[in-house]
């Protein structure tokens, strides 16, 4: 199958989508719908074996209502806007055969089967594609990681439409504002697919990796952290790991505590020059998108007398982040979209970072 070839160009066009950090989307461009999804009946099974412990037929319930899956599925279509459900379907093992075009945005998944993914242009505001979707002929769609709030599109208009092709499966509460939790949404998928021992294994093996990060890296316990983002001259910071959020979450599952000056941006994350000093914790980090030049970064950085005088950057606790990595990989998107396999790769890029700069002052 091939991939779209159409896709968003710009952190900031795949952070209007989701989180709370999507009021700045510079170039989401429409695509034409395709009339019908490639279909490959060669192809043997898209699923591993299943394990035998799910019954079939199986009702999915949601807020909206239910549906009822006849037999174990092979066609899936994935549809949250994030693809979140994409990156946990192929930790499992399955290859979706429809997903959103933002799979490809943090750039980490090409290499674990999501270029040979047919996807359909999600631009946000605009309406769901369905008859893309149908032409994928599903026998499953999968929306378990979609939240209305970060989606900008509510689940309930597109329901009843989308059961008219297929079962639907989604999280018990699409109309959250923050990302759901993806430990969640692959045990739902492990236990609709049959596949709920290998979801306990990817689970599993998320944990492992944390705790012997955290046990290679003790000097990380204790410390706070505060991860903002420049987004130019116009806009200025961004806060983006306050209270609660999924980027404090995978922080803290590094080792590190929750920083107290987080709860000022809750809700509110744009840092104005009046909070800037609550940006501070013992560990900064900061980045920028591609829109926010050099030379207005180089502004902030060295001749903010406010920011110079922050208690990281005094002590050198400073970790500057390129926009993309050497590979083109976006790591704040991996991060705060990201679920185990994203996660593992962007922990695995950042620790050494951190570590290098609380090594350097010890």
């Amino acid at each position: 199958m091939s991939r779209s070839q159409a896709k968003p160009s710009r952190i900031l066009s795949s952070i209007c989508v989701v989180l709370t950090i999507s009021l700045f989307a510079s170039s989401c461009s429409a695509k034409p719908e395709s009339d019908n999804a490639t279909r490959h009946p060669e192809q043997a099974s898209l699923l591993p074996a299943a394990e035998q412990t799910t019954s079939y037929p199986l009702t999915l319930e949601s807020p909206f209502g239910e549906t009822v899956l006849p037999e174990r599925p092979e066609r899936i279509a994935a549809v949250a806007p994030t693809a979140i459900d994409t990156e946990l379907l192929l930790a499992l093992g399955v290859t979706p055969i429809l997903t959103s075009s933002l799979v490809s945005e943090g750039g980490y998944l090409d290499d674990h089967g999501a270029a040979e993914i047919e996807t359909y242009e999600f631009v946000s505001g605009e309406d769901l594609p369905i008859e893309t979707i149908a032409a994928s002929h599903p026998d499953l769609i999968v929306a378990v990681g979609w939240t209305d709030g970060l989606s900008g599109v509510n689940l309930g208009d597109y329901y009843d439409r989308l059961t008219s092709i297929a079962p639907v499966l989604t999280s018990p509460d699409t109309s959250s504002q923050q990302l759901i939790p993806w430990q969640d949404s692959i045990r739902l998928l492990g236990s609709t697919l049959d596949l709920e021992d290998a979801a306990t294994q990817v689970i599993a093996h998320h944990q492992e990796h944390f705790a012997e990060i955290r046990k290679e890296h003790p000097e990380f316990a204790g410390l706070t952290t505060s991860w903002v983002l420049h987004f130019g001259a116009a806009n200025s910071l961004r806060y983006m790991s306050p209270s609660g959020s999924g980027t404090e979450l995978f922080l803290s599952e590094l080792g590190f505590i929750p920083n107290p000056k987080a709860n000022q941006f809750v809700g509110d994350p744009w840092v104005s020059s009046e909070l800037l000093t609550q940006i501070d914790a013992d560990v900064l980090l900061l980045g920028q998108t591609v829109n926010a030049s050099d030379e207005e970064m180089h502004e902030l950085v060295t001749e903010n007398t406010l920011f110079m005088n922050l208690g990281a950057v005094t002590s050198r606790h400073l970790v500057r982040l390129a926009p993309k990595t050497e590979d083109d990989r976006d790591l704040l998107w991996t991060v705060t979209v990201g679920g185990p396999i994203g996660q593992e790769w962007a922990a695995d890029y950042l620790v050494p970072l951190i570590a290098d700069v609380l090594t350097k002052t010890s």
